[in-house]
């Protein structure tokens, strides 16, 4: 069984962005980007999953879970960079989060990146670093 990691990250921001009214592009879903306010892209980026037992029963499944916070070109970095921020305190180093027949906890501080400009817009990317671990 491969565990719905991106789920539970996703169901997390999405509280999150539901109660600060945050747009928020998911995954291979119809998006229309507003182009006069910040919104927020998720990613999961998942590493080859390996086992740590000589049965081959426990199973890691480690990865990347990103947020890019997009705000419009020419609207400063400041707005960027605390959205970054509270997207980073949504998932504190140690944090647990629990699924369908798996555990995630995050193995890292959140990581929030120097801002990518492309001309139409400012990108600041925070990395949410985790492993999972299921037992088959």
């Amino acid at each position: 069984m491969i565990p719905d990691i991106t789920a539970t990250f996703d169901a997390m921001l999405g509280a999150w962005a539901d109660a600060v009214s945050m747009p928020v592009a998911w995954d291979n879903v119809p998006f229309e980007p507003p182009s006069d306010a910040a919104y927020l892209v998720s990613h999961d980026m998942p590493a080859s999953p390996y086992s740590i037992d000589l049965a081959g029963r426990c199973r890691i499944h480690p990865g990347v879970y990103q947020v890019n916070v997009v705000v419009p070109a020419g609207s400063g970095r400041v707005s960027a960079k605390e959205i970054a921020r509270q997207v980073a305190a949504l998932f504190p180093l140690n944090q647990t989060l629990s699924g369908e027949g798996f555990t995630a906890i995050v193995i890292s501080p959140p990581a929030i990146y120097p801002g990518i400009q492309d001309g139409v817009s400012y990108t600041v990317p925070v990395s949410i670093r985790y492993q999972a671990e299921t037992v088959v």
